[in-house]
Order: C-alpha cells, then sequence, then structure tokens
C-alpha cells in the first residue's frame, strides 16, 4: 500500500530529524584534532562529538589549492602561513609570515600571531564594530574589509586612542562599551547645530557633529518589549529556547529531504520563551517574522552592516501582532495590580516604556482615550483560539505521484502555558493595554536619540 510505504518514510525522518536535534545536547570533544587528515569521506562533524581513537603516524597530508573550490581537483600546494602584508611575524626563523609545519603547534602560533598585541589589524577590528553597534556606522566604514582596500577611518587617532584603551583594559569589551557610552560624542543631540550649513560641508556626519539617529536592532526590539513588559528572564546560558513566532509560519510545511520538517512549537513555559533573544534557537530554513522584519541578518551569511530601512509591515506588526498585543496585556496587568486610580496607570506606562514622566497634556488626553475605549469595548467575548495539538498534513508520494496525507502530533501544545489575553482581564486593564501599545509604537521608544 503507497499510504504505509509513505507513512513509514515519513516516520523515519522524523526519527533522523529528533536525532540530529537531540545530538546538539551531547558533550562535543574538548580538545584540538592533531592527526593526520581523515579521508574526506569520514570529514563529518557529527563524529566528532564523541571521543575515538585515531591512529597517527605522526605525518600530515600537503594542502592545496581547489580548483573551482572543489574537494576533488586540488591545484598548486601550499603552506600554512598567515598575512604577509602585516610586518608581524608569525615566527623568528624563515619566512616570517609562514607557521610551523609540525603537526602540533600551528594553531597556538595562528592564536598568537592573531592576539598578538603588536597585530595592527585585530584590535582595531574589534573597536570599530563595537563602535559600529552604538553609531550605526564604524569609525572605518568598511567592517568586513578592514584594511589598505577599505574605506580609510574618519577619525583614525580616535581608533588608534580606543584601540591602545582596549589592550590597556585586558581586552574587556564591558570597558570599552563603557567608555564610548559615556563620551560627549555618544551624549551628542540628533538635532545639529547649524543644519544648512553641515548638509553643504558635512552631508554624511563625518566629523560626528551630532549624533547619528539609530532604530533599535531586532533583538533589541523583542528583548526591550519583554523587559518593559516585565517578562524577560535574565538568566545566563543554558540550551537554546523556542519564542512564540506567527502561528501561520511555525505550521506551514517545510521540505526537507523528501518529507516535511516538523511544525516549529515553541517551549512550554513562558521563562524558557522569554529569554533574551540571543538564547533563541535558529532553524536556518525558517526565519522569525518578527526579527526577520526588523533586519535580522541572514544566518547563512557574513553580514558587514545590518539594514535600517522602514516598510510599512513594520508599523503594521507592531500594532497588530499577536506578539505585541501580549507584551501590552502583560505589562497593563501588572501596572493594574499595583495603580489606583488611571492617573497613576498611565504615569507607570510611561516611566517603564519611555522612562520619564508623562505631561498634564498627555494624561488628559490618554484618559479620554481610555473612556472612550472602555466604553467601545467589545473584546470580553472573543476569546483567542485554542492551540492545536494536532495538524493534518499533505504528501505526494515519492514514485507513484499519488497523494496521501497524515496527522501530525504537537505534544508541546497540550500542557502549553499561553500568555495572558485580552479577554482575561478587565475593561480598565484592556483599555491600559491600548495605551500602552501606544507607547510601544512610538519613535521615543524604538529609537536611540
Amino acid at each position: 500500500d503507497h499510504v504505509e510505504s509513505e507513512m513509514r518514510k515519513v516516520r523515519e525522518q522524523d526519527e533522523w530529524i529528533w536525532e540530529r536535534r537531540l545530538e546538539r545536547f551531547e558533550p562535543l570533544v574538548q580538545s584540538v584534532f592533531s592527526a593526520r587528515d581523515m579521508p574526506k569521506k569520514t570529514q563529518n562533524a557529527r563524529k566528532l562529538r564523541r571521543f575515538t581513537v585515531f591512529r597517527d603516524d605522526g605525518g600530515t597530508v600537503d594542502t592545496c589549492i581547489l580548483t573551482g573550490g572543489s574537494l576533488e581537483a586540488p591545484g598548486a600546494k601550499v603552506s600554512p602561513g598567515v598575512l604577509s602584508a602585516i610586518s608581524l611575524k608569525a615566527q623568528s626563523e624563515g619566512p616570517g609570515h609562514l607557521l610551523p609545519t609540525d603537526v602540533s603547534g600551528r594553531r597556538v602560533a595562528l592564536a598568537k600571531w592573531i592576539a598578538d598585541a603588536q597585530n595592527p589589524l585585530t584590535v582595531r577590528s574589534i573597536v570599530n564594530r563595537i563602535w559600529q553597534y552604538h553609531f550605526g556606522r564604524g569609525l572605518a566604514v568598511n567592517s568586513n574589509n578592514f584594511g589598505a582596500k577599505g574605506g580609510k577611518p574618519t577619525h583614525p587617532d580616535l581608533l588608534n586612542y580606543l584601540s591602545r584603551r582596549f589592550l590597556e583594559s585586558n581586552w574587556s569589551i564591558k570597558k570599552l562599551h563603557r567608555a564610548i557610552v559615556l563620551s560627549d560624542v555618544y551624549r551628542r543631540s540628533v538635532v545639529p547645530v547649524d543644519e544648512q550649513k553641515l548638509a553643504l560641508v558635512d552631508p554624511e556626519n563625518s566629523v560626528l557633529t551630532h549624533f547619528r539617529r539609530r532604530r533599535l536592532t531586532a533583538e533589541e526590539i523583542r528583548d526591550s518589549l519583554l523587559a518593559v513588559s516585565g517578562e524577560l528572564v535574565h538568566a545566563d546560558g543554558g540550551i537554546p529556547v523556542f519564542p512564540e513566532m506567527n502561528m501561520e509560519v511555525a505550521l506551514q510545511p517545510r521540505m526537507i529531504q523528501f518529507s516535511l520538517a516538523p511544525a516549529y512549537q515553541p517551549s512550554v513555559r513562558r521563562e524558557e520563551r522569554n529569554r533574551r533573544t540571543i538564547y533563541a534557537y535558529h532553524c536556518r530554513g525558517l526565519a522569525d517574522p518578527f526579527l526577520e522584519l526588523f533586519n535580522q541578518p541572514n544566518p547563512n551569511e557574513s553580514c558587514e552592516l545590518r539594514d535600517d530601512a522602514s516598510v510599512t509591515p513594520q508599523a503594521l506588526t507592531l500594532l497588530n501582532s499577536d506578539f505585541m498585543t501580549a507584551r501590552a496585556v502583560a505589562m497593563s496587568h501588572a501596572i493594574c495590580c499595583e495603580t489606583q486610580n488611571t492617573e497613576e496607570a498611565i504615569g507607570s506606562a510611561f516611566r517603564r516604556i519611555l522612562g520619564r514622566e508623562a505631561t498634564i497634556a498627555e494624561v488628559e488626553q490618554l484618559e479620554t482615550f481610555m473612556q472612550d475605549t472602555r466604553e467601545n469595548d467589545e473584546r470580553e467575548s472573543k476569546a483567542k483560539e485554542p492551540y492545536p495539538i494536532e495538524i493534518s498534513r499533505s504528501l505526494v508520494e515519492e514514485f507513484s505521484g499519488r497523494r496521501f496525507e497524515y496527522r501530525e502530533i504537537l505534544p508541546k501544545f497540550e500542557n502549553y502555558e499561553a500568555d495572558l489575553g485580552m479577554h482575561e482581564v478587565s475593561k480598565h486593564c484592556r483599555s491600559l493595554a491600548d495605551v500602552c501599545l501606544l507607547l510601544m509604537n512610538t519613535n521615543e521608544f524604538l529609537f536611540v536619540d
């Protein structure tokens, strides 16, 4: 029967996928492989997760330039070495740019050369990249091409000063961040003193006369929303977590080796879902639409500088997405539990989201808005649809071309801790949630200026 045959393939594929996922939690071999190169057929990172004894005859295999990038087309032989254009030598004897040819010691020599205080590239490229994070543009524009062929630094003395200070602080990135954010140039206004004159003399603001307005990155937006709503979990380390994403995207069928990949299921507990975005599991074939919309880089490519384009779907997502609604409801519920009246609630929302007190005019305007919202609110009866515990999948049989269907079980949704919904709070809380959602959509919250 073709259905039974294909169902067996689906089950086998699921078993293979989940075995691969479980392998990620097994300990890696914490050592350096220094034996002869393995045959090409066994060059698999999965095989290095378990300790294996290799027979080492003490020799090395020649390294060749691969013609066209093909492993099967070796070209001219090359020796291990470092950048010859830099005056810093990798070894005292022989050609300075070559590394030792012995099996042991090559990685150590390369690491020492990279981390050498006299290396003109390493420290400066790190400092330039961190500067770019804060200002939206590095002192040298081409962060991925830092050198003679890239853009020249606009402030070379400043770059050298920060690099020297970075070295003197024992390569402390935290101290470098602190030095930058406490500097005068970081605290300057986004409004130039003489805008017309500056447009003629320095339209790109290369001399840093004023601060270049910067929108929060995708990860910063998500973490900030969780932080102001009081839901962000600050735990360090641990295994990757699965944040909640748009259900249409999470449950969409994804082909993987003649079968369908398992549907994306978020972590069951809120404490896991609401961790910082840096701990979120990344699936290369399934990007989080919220983060992708705000220009999170593609993990398959090297990103020199993130795009900061503002498009209409961003505004629609910030107003209408389930993620934003859940954050607004969580915040309004927390504020309602600790305030006595509408004025106090509005003031608390301003302090949490914008970090300032609300003006008298803002309070009066929002009190009127909340009153109108309560009078016209009909959201109490609109409960959120329950999460599915199984979904129907459809595939085409590989050889006959006949279609068959099967059910995929979603076990995580059976005991899922859902976020607080609009229908679960009072009308006062729902009107305050609309105010919180409004403040979360302001440029004052989304931009650094």
